[in-house]
């Protein structure tokens, strides 16, 4: 007889890092001054942790996406939006509809840590190493992004080296880490740290500006 128990717990398991991923998410962006953070915006800075995880020498939490026109969009990170909302760890604000670039209606709001329940999760999550790692990345590129407008921010991907691919189509899924090893976007990156002086090493850090930089200045030049 097949066991379940297993596949229980990592979804278990699976869906646990996904609730902690979202409230480092809205820290980071809170810290970096970017909440209330709309719904857009957040699943482009969910999408940019995952491509850009290498350059911290860390896994993708999730390693592809479905491509769609205007920005990313993660259906499974939105449903567990929705659950942290009801269970108030998340608040939201300036709820509307809007027709998005595929002619389809879709929600449009805005959202931020409710503190009292969400600080003892953060709290919590200091304590593990391998998450405190991840805060770090998360908020270092917090603060990069934190230099776009709310606009370029929203269209980031649309310079993104590895989004923007036009190899893949929209409607196809772009995958960077599940079954494929390229990543462009992070290659990308990394080589900003060629271009230092000898004798100087870029830090992570630094290769996440350089990065968010290189694409602010594509927008710019649309």
């Amino acid at each position: 007889m097949y066991d379940t128990n297993c596949d229980e717990l990592r979804y278990g398991i699976d869906k646990l890092r996904r609730h902690v991923r979202l409230i480092v998410l809205l820290n980071a962006a809170e810290n970096a001054g970017l909440t209330p953070f709309p719904i857009i915006q957040l699943h482009t800075f969910a999408y940019l942790s995952n491509v850009l995880s290498p350059v911290w020498d860390m896994p993708a939490l999730e390693g592809k996406v479905l491509k769609r026109r205007g920005s990313p969009f993660y259906p499974a990170l939105q449903h567990d939006v929705d659950r942290l909302v009801g269970m108030g760890v998340i608040l939201v604000s300036n709820i509307s509809h809007v027709l998005d670039e595929d002619q389809r209606w879709r929600l449009k709001c805005s959202y931020n840590l409710n503190h009292p329940f969400a600080d003892p999760i953060l709290k919590c999550i200091k304590e593990f190493e391998t998450e405190r790692k991840a805060l770090n990345f998360i908020q270092e590129l917090a603060y990069a992004l934190s230099a776009l407008s709310a606009d370029d921010l929203g269209r980031a991907t649309s310079e993104d080296a590895t989004y923007a691919d036009p190899i893949i189509d929209f409607d196809n899924v772009v995958d960077f880490a599940e079954w494929e090893i390229e990543n462009f976007s992070a290659n990308a990156a990394q080589y900003f740290g060629h271009l230092f002086p000898d004798q100087m090493t870029a830090t992570p850090g630094e290769l996440l500006h350089l990065y968010v930089h290189h694409l602010h200045s594509r927008l710019r030049n649309d």
